[in-house]
């Protein structure tokens, strides 16, 4: 096809051939080295990711244009414009641009390949964009980004299993990370593994109790302590549902399900009523870590919850902390009580938080 006959094309028809060609475009090999950039064209990536950060998303591109006109090589203006331009939810031009970049070897590799996948999956391309975060963590198997979005990736793409080992490591590489553990527990409690789950939920809420997520590990954290016990028709009548043969792939956590079910049944009696529902958590929850830690001590299990989560929960146990976690962790319940304890000991949550910030996680951890 000659110049005049492609230029007499419709521009939908044109759009579409743009739409594959982005969509087509094989992942780059990283072997051009980008060009420095001038005091003068950082500072304008800075001011274009100011204006990022304050929603402008239009104003930061236009920053990033200016220098990439005189500088076509500058990666972190690529890398901005791209992150810009997915912000905006254009996802195509983001994705060219992030391929773009992904030609250069440089110390942002790894934020091109997450930007790649990114793009692609939001565009429908979920078999690449997990192909691509592979890819990714062959070069890069420290970057947590890339282990979490293709977590996510294959959650859409409905493999249970290999979503968790992806959230695992996500939030193994780093513990801090909120949503690592949100997401972990979320499809812990999806598959089943109740208990595993709990814990997930537990440490996502130590580090984020009071926004709007929290209610999804606080759902999850409630379920976890339910145990299978409801209340019976009659007054003191009280059931328990235990499972007959519950999965052990993420660790055998029978004998701890049969306690919590038979804790939480204790916490329905007429005498756990007297309680508020916060006091019984606290209780509930101190007795959990505690059997946890015993359970440990007689019998180490390679599982990432046993070899992850219960160090952290047995720690904060030893140290004093769990009444304080739970209250902190509840911000966002609306039971009674929470907020006059949190207001009252303003000292202890400070003093949880402040160990929990330091705590060392363990470096290598079975998925």
């Amino acid at each position: 096809m000659n110049a005049r006959n492609f230029a007499s094309l419709p521009l939908l028809l044109l759009l579409l051939f743009a739409d594959a060609a982005a969509l087509g475009q094989q992942l780059p090999e990283p072997k051009l080295s980008p060009a420095p950039s001038t005091e003068r064209q950082t500072a304008a990536v800075r001011e274009g990711v100011a204006l990022h950060d304050r929603g402008d998303y239009e104003g930061a591109i236009r920053r990033y244009e200016a220098v990439l006109a005189e500088n076509p090589m500058n990666v972190h203006a690529l890398y901005e414009i791209s992150f810009a331009y997915s912000a905006k939810k254009d996802h195509r031009k983001a994705l060219e641009l992030a391929l773009r970049g992904a030609q250069y070897k440089s110390e942002l590799l790894g934020g091109f390949y997450v930007l790649i996948g990114n793009n692609l999956d939001v565009l429908g391309e979920s078999d690449r964009a997990i192909e691509v975060y592979r890819k990714g963590l062959k070069l890069f198997p420290g970057e947590g980004q890339l282990h979490f979005n293709l977590g996510i990736a294959y959650r859409k793409a409905g493999k249970a299993a290999e979503a968790r080992k992806s959230f695992k490591a996500a939030a193994a590489v780093n513990p801090q990370h909120a949503s690592s553990h949100l997401l972990l527990a979320a499809v812990l409690h999806e598959g089943g593994y109740r208990t595993p789950a709990l814990l997930a939920a537990a440490r996502f809420l130590a580090l984020e109790p009071s926004s709007q997520r929290s209610a999804v590990a606080l759902k999850v954290l409630h379920d976890g302590l339910r145990g299978g016990a409801a209340p019976g028709k009659n007054p003191n009548e009280i059931s328990l549902t235990l499972e007959a043969d519950p999965k052990k792939d993420e660790g055998d956590f029978s004998a701890v399900d049969m306690f919590i079910g038979l804790s939480a049944a204790a916490g329905l009696t007429e005498e756990g009523r007297k309680k508020t529902e916060a006091q019984r958590i606290v209780e509930q929850v101190g007795s959990l870590f505690t059997m946890l830690g015993e359970q440990d001590a007689r019998k180490k299990q390679s599982s990432f919850a046993h070899r992850f989560y219960v160090p952290y929960f047995v720690e904060m146990k030893r140290k004093g902390h769990v009444e304080a976690f739970v209250y902190h962790a509840l911000q966002s319940s609306g039971l009674p009580g929470v907020r006059e304890w949190t207001d009252g000991n303003g000292g202890r949550v400070m003093q949880f938080l402040i160990w929990s910030k330091g705590y060392e996680w363990p470096s290598d951890v079975s998925n």
